[in-house]
């Protein structure tokens, strides 16, 4: 279990948890490299035929979607067939934006028969995939947090906006309440010159 209110939510309930990180508002590599540690030897010890993780994709600004990606056993379509996202974090007119840039997903390479390997190629593929799960699982947590940024600072915006109105229908109403008390002062004056008459 990643992060304090899924702990703490499925520890109310009476759920057994494995194992609990809390990486806060700035997941690191080494945070990330624990937690896939503890997937990889779940997974190579046979306690679990599958890990997947559930998580906050993050859309947009003002959109994030619940996802799950299944980390381990690794998937060639998944790493080969799914295109990368880069987004950036822009200011215009004083408004925070993202942009969202999608890389082309990369072709599968046909090594030449006569290629040599300094190293046998499972070593390789055994040194690269831990790799792999680190990566994926530090974007995850990015992403997560990303999507929670972006919720806060939209509900605040929602807030202010709120505030604005309230404070401007207060005003129009306390307006219209002093309008009220001056043309009922005026009209008092204007029956008691009346009545002098």
């Amino acid at each position: 279990m990643i992060g304090k209110k899924g702990i703490t939510y499925f520890a109310r309930r009476g759920y057994p948890i494995r194992k609990t990180y809390e990486t806060g508002q700035n997941p690191t590599a080494k945070q990330a490299l624990a937690i896939s540690e503890e997937i990889t030897n779940t997974f190579l010890s046979g306690e679990t035929d599958a890990v997947e993780l559930l998580y906050t994709k993050f859309v947009s600004l003002i959109a994030s979607q619940p996802s799950v990606r299944t980390l381990v056993p690794f998937s060639a379509s998944e790493v080969t067939q799914k295109a990368d996202e880069v987004f950036q974090l822009t200011t215009e007119s004083g408004k925070f934006g993202v942009e969202r840039s999608e890389l082309d997903v990369v072709e599968p390479q046909e090594f030449p028969n006569d290629m040599i390997f300094e190293q046998d190629p499972i070593q390789i593929i055994n040194a690269i995939l831990p790799l792999y799960l680190n990566g994926q699982i530090l974007r995850t947590l990015q992403e997560s947090v990303a999507s929670e940024l972006a919720a806060r600072m939209q509900s605040m915006q929602s807030a202010s906006d709120n505030a604005g109105k309230l404070a401007k229908d207060l005003s129009q109403e306390y307006n219209r309440a002093r309008q009220a008390s001056v043309t009922q002062e005026i009209l008092e004056i204007v029956a008691g010159a009346s009545a002098l008459d």
